[in-house]
């Protein structure tokens, strides 16, 4: 009886770890099944309890291990998270930006590991933008997180810092930058500030007026271009800062008329970047305008016609690449979400496995200078910043183009 009890045993186990390796169905119910046969056969516990335990322990080493591995000749995954403006009011730049990933993606061409891209739409809100960010480390366990501007950079910070995966911000706030897992990849703002500020000078204007925004990105722009004209000839004679949101600007247009400035800069998104320039021309206020930037993250950009502006670094090559992709011209923050995907790619390809999230940093550090394909060499300074060099450019036949 017991004879034939043991080759029962034997016989059931045997097919559970023939079926527990070949993985047909779920691992877990065949290490249930085992203890439930012991259980109902109280018994004959004690006799065979040594069949069972080492059942177990083959089940649960080998069996769950083949689970979780990779099969033989398939190539691993790394996935890389883009929160994007893919809808409100600046959709427009998040949709280009979108498409400069999947174009980085595909130049890779033939590559050791699988890239998918998941993007989150985070409608420029830094709420939405925390919410998609923890949904991206905790549940996709992406290898990094390509992030669209200042405000919403500085909401994912400390979850970056939390989770121990990196992110790269398209940020004009340096305090995006804080920590070991966040980055800046975008012309710095005190380069920016500074530029603004000689080219002020060298056209020689004489009394500037500002409109700024409550938003950590214009407010670390018009920071530095304050500071760069200090003690020069150029006198700031009415300084207002606004709200996003706001639609009447004309109490603000009004005080700046009397101020009677030669230049105003605008440092606004859209669409109060819009309804400031209708608003001057309707009180009658023909000053000509500039800006850092945000000219080029207008929905209309043909309200600034033949308006000069400082910006980031233009990169023709990137821009015809693009065009002769999609046959659209790329917006700003495209090149950059291009180049960072490019980059984790090439870093990750010269790993002989995933990189885990949290060492990536290391790696970066490891790296040193990034030789960017759209940039060329880019230092990382100490504090995480890509620094890239400013450029005058202006609105011309409602596109932008170099201003030299």
């Amino acid at each position: 009886m017991y004879l034939i009890t043991l080759l029962i045993y034997s016989k059931a186990i045997l097919t559970i770890f023939v079926r527990v390796l070949t993985q047909s169905i779920d691992n877990s119910i065949y290490l249930y099944q085992i203890i439930l046969t012991v259980l109902v056969t109280k018994k004959h516990m004690k006799k065979y309890l040594w069949i069972v335990i080492v059942a177990i322990i083959i089940v649960a080493t080998l069996g769950f291990s083949n689970r979780s591995s990779t099969p033989v000749g398939e190539k691993q995954t790394v996935k890389i998270g883009l929160n994007l403006p893919l809808s409100g009011g600046v959709a427009f730049l998040g949709e280009p930006a979108k498409k400069a990933a999947e174009l980085a993606l595909k130049d890779a061409g033939v590559t050791k590991y699988n890239y998918e891209l998941i993007f989150e739409d985070d409608q420029f809100s830094p709420k939405m933008a925390a919410t998609a960010a923890s949904k991206l480390i905790n549940v996709d366990k992406v290898l990094a997180i390509i992030e669209f501007g200042s405000g919403t950079g500085n909401a994912i910070n400390s979850i970056a810092e939390q989770g121990k995966t990196t992110q790269f911000s398209l940020a004009s706030d340096p305090t995006v930058a804080k920590g070991v897992y966040n980055y800046v990849h975008w012309t710095p703002p005190f380069k920016e500030g500074q530029l603004l500020a000689s080219e002020l000078i060298r056209r020689n204007y004489k009394k500037v007026a500002i409109i700024d925004t409550n938003h950590p990105g214009p407010l670390a722009v018009t920071s530095a271009v304050r500071d760069s004209l200090k003690g020069s000839s150029v006198e700031i004679v009415s300084y207002d800062l606004t709200n996003v949101g706001e639609k009447d600007f004309k109490t603000i247009i009004s005080k700046i008329k009397k101020s009677n400035p030669d230049m105003v800069v605008l440092e606004m998104f859209s669409p109060e970047i819009e309804i400031v320039a209708r608003q001057m021309k309707e009180l009658g206020v023909n000053v000509p305008v500039t800006s850092v930037e945000t000219f080029e993250w207008s929905s209309n950009p043909e309200l600034f016609e033949g308006s000069w502006f400082v910006s980031d670094s233009i990169v023709p090559s990137f821009a015809a690449k693009f065009k002769s992709a999609y046959g659209t011209d790329p917006q700003a923050g495209s090149s950059y979400v291009y180049d960072l995907v490019t980059m984790l790619i090439a870093l990750q390809e010269k790993s002989g496995k995933p990189i885990n999230p949290a060492d990536l940093p290391g790696v970066i550090a490891q790296m040193g200078d990034w030789n960017s394909p759209v940039f060329g060499k880019i230092k990382i300074d100490s504090d995480g910043f890509f620094i890239t060099e400013p450029s005058v450019k202006m609105i011309k036949g409602g596109k932008v183009v170099s201003a030299n």
